[in-house]
């Protein structure tokens, strides 16, 4: 039987990183770019431009939903779509300067605020927490 303890703890932990940022938004988000498209700009940042279905499939969402995404993005000018070069029917998105610029904010008050939450741990703890969590999520 699996024990719930820990699933129950990261879940409250995302949810009071989340309520946080949320709080906090007015004073970082410019762009009004939300948690969902935070979440499309820090895939981005991590994958390098990429294909729409590869995007998709990162993130959980089908293709409409996707597309409304990064179309909110693309005319915002925080993303560019282009035409695939290896696939003419797909198209890949990457971000635009505007796009890198927003991303360091995001990362920035996102950091601030996961600092905010483990300021109870020592500096050693949470270099034990990035290790594990590195092992987690590769």
């Amino acid at each position: 039987m699996t024990d719930t303890r820990l699933a129950l703890l990261i879940d409250r932990l995302m949810r009071r990183i989340h309520a946080s940022l949320h709080e906090k938004a007015p004073s970082f988000d410019t762009e009004r770019v939300g948690p969902g498209g935070a979440m499309v700009l820090f895939t981005l940042a991590d994958l390098g431009p990429a294909q729409m279905h590869e995007l998709a499939g990162r993130l959980a969402r089908d293709k409409s939903q996707m597309t409304r995404a990064v179309r909110a993005l693309e005319q915002k000018g925080i993303v560019t779509r282009s035409q695939s070069a290896d696939d003419g029917r797909a198209c890949v998105v990457s971000l635009t300067e505007k796009g890198e610029e927003t991303v360091d904010r995001l990362s920035r008050a996102l950091a601030d605020t996961i600092d905010d939450v483990l300021s109870p741990i020592s500096p050693a703890q949470k270099q034990e927490l990035e290790a594990l969590l590195r092992k987690a999520v590769p």
